[in-house]
């Protein structure tokens, strides 16, 4: 059972806390985040919050081995196995890969990506791209496996922390449903938002099978979260088109 003391509640409440600051303003403005450096630096700030979590009570109540431990986790490339690295490149494009062509069967459109379309019109941003996502997943996976699921394993195992942790991750995005600009307020809150959550949750076992297979690396699930967004953004037209539907299916038969 559950007790309130095997629920990191005080990280929850900083990382909730730092993201929804800046996310909840944003999405008052009514505006596209996209439109604006003010709101783009306001939402991309929020991203933080996961991660500054994990860093403030890394550093507040670990000693010095606790905090070279949490370190280690999050940048040793050693720690990564060699086969870790072609389904880190591999696993989610292989995904969007069959969605994409059973939907074509099905008489889907193939994809037009916005993303894709901006790319390769300025390819000069390709690299900023990559590390602009690069450090979103990494910002986030520092909290939520670098110290949350790191902690919750200590109580209840992999299942069961890949699923709380999980749950949490996805309704930290909550306020961005409301924010103009984001794939999350196209979700709205029908088939989609639950659609949403169940990626968010089933893609948590895939980031514990990452974390504990390497050596509790944050490393690896920093890199499969940064191929897994990126994947999403290239290769799918967005919410409610029949691939991105489809992957949602594969992604969770594939964490059950």
């Amino acid at each position: 059972m559950m007790s309130k003391r095997s629920i990191p509640w005080l990280y929850l409440v900083l990382a909730y806390g730092l993201a929804w600051l800046f996310w909840i303003p944003v999405a008052l403005t009514g505006r596209d985040y996209q439109a604006s450096p003010l709101l783009l630096t306001l939402v991309f700030v929020g991203v933080f919050g996961p991660g500054l979590a994990g860093i403030i009570l890394t550093y507040s109540r670990e000693g010095k081995a606790g905090r070279r431990d949490f370190w280690r986790r999050a940048f040793d490339l050693r720690r990564i196995r060699p086969r870790w690295y072609v389904l880190i490149v591999g696993l989610w494009p292989a995904g969007h890969l069959v969605s994409i062509a059973v939907s074509r069967l099905l008489g889907a459109p193939l994809p037009d990506p916005p993303l894709l379309r901006d790319l390769a019109a300025q390819p000069i941003t390709i690299p900023v791209v990559m590390i602009l996502y690069l450090l979103q997943a990494g910002l986030e996976e520092l909290g939520w496996r670098g110290y949350m699921l790191e902690r919750a394993q200590r109580t209840w195992g992999p299942v069961v922390s890949s699923l709380i942790v999980g749950i949490f991750h996805a309704f930290w995005h909550l306020p961005m449903f409301w924010v103009v600009g984001t794939n999350q307020i196209e979700m709205g809150f029908g088939l989609d938002f639950l659609l949403f959550i169940a990626t968010a949750v089933s893609s948590s076992f895939y980031a514990t099978w990452s974390y504990n297979d390497n050596g509790r690396s944050t490393l690896a699930a920093t890199l499969l979260h940064w191929t897994g967004n990126l994947c999403i953004d290239l290769c799918t037209d967005g919410p409610g088109t029949p691939a991105f539907r489809l992957h949602v299916l594969l992604t969770v038969l594939g964490a059950l």
